[in-house]
């Protein structure tokens, strides 16, 4: 995929800690037998513009995740926070101008708040989604809201809304930035964003992609989305796209030798 000249570093920031299934990471397994794993949320941070680039803001409370959604255990250690976690590279939370939102659930878009001077860049039909989601009460994971977060949701559109830029499908946000739409895949509204940076086009895809091995490699869809030949569409896309995918709760994301990042989180191009 080719961007823009300009380049840029892509950091990640370690906003917490989540216990999920194993199911979450592939659809064509998916049972309650597979087993639990920690996984890390993840923001990332973009250097090398005019201003500090945030993409997704990490999630409100660890309480709410597990009381509201009824999830496994959510930790929120000292020093996760993300005031703490931008200052690791010598930026205050006031200094960020842009948050890109992946998608709204709960541990995407929980921080806007603690980013006073951000605008907010989501897809229009995602906050559509999010507002109202189709989920039955009887769900045992998830709930009627679906993985968003009604308090996030009432700050979009009140307290953050003159600060929300809605999107309306695919966007150049800054030379060798762009969002991409994928409409009902992950959720209804779900967007990656490909930066051009210095290792090559890095996809921060959120959630389109758990593990890129599973999902991108064999193709094999995660364990939640809208629609299946929408998120097949989505996985050959990302592939075709990115050199580098950077998942939002992947560890290897936190890999610190370099060749081996590079190495486990490239994704081939196993499309045709």
């Amino acid at each position: 995929m080719k961007m823009e000249s300009k380049t840029y570093r892509v950091q990640p920031l370690l906003l917490g800690e989540a216990e999920v299934g194993c199911a979450l990471d592939v659809f064509w397994g998916m049972n309650k037998d597979q087993g639990r794993v920690t996984v890390p949320i993840l923001a990332f941070l973009i250097e090398g513009g005019t201003d500090p680039i945030l993409v997704d803001a990490g999630m409100r409370s660890a309480e709410r995740a597990m009381s509201i959604h009824r999830l496994g255990l959510h930790r929120l250690p000292l020093g996760m926070s993300l005031p703490d976690q931008l200052a690791k590279y010598g930026v205050k939370a006031e200094e960020v101008k842009t948050v890109i939102l992946t998608h709204l659930h709960y541990d995407h878009c929980g921080g806007c708040e603690l980013l006073p001077n951000a605008r907010i860049v989501v897809q229009r039909s995602e906050l559509a989604a999010a507002a109202a989601p189709m989920g039955p009460r009887t769900l045992d994971i998830g709930s009627r809201e679906l993985f968003y977060d009604r308090q996030d949701v009432a700050a979009m559109v009140d307290t953050l809304w003159d600060r929300v830029e809605l999107l309306e499908g695919d966007t150049r946000l800054f030379p060798g930035i762009e969002c991409v739409l994928y409409p009902n895949s992950h959720t209804p509204g779900s967007q990656c964003v490909y930066i051009d940076s210095m290792d090559g086009v890095i996809g921060c895809v959120g959630d389109m992609v758990r593990k890129v091995d599973l999902n991108v490699r064999k193709a094999i869809p995660p364990g939640i989305y809208y629609g299946l030949e929408e998120m097949q569409r989505a996985m050959r896309d990302i592939a075709l796209r990115g050199d580098i995918i950077y998942p939002a709760h992947d560890p290897l994301v936190l890999e610190p030798d370099r060749e081996k990042r590079i190495a486990a989180l490239s994704p081939g191009k196993p499309w045709p």
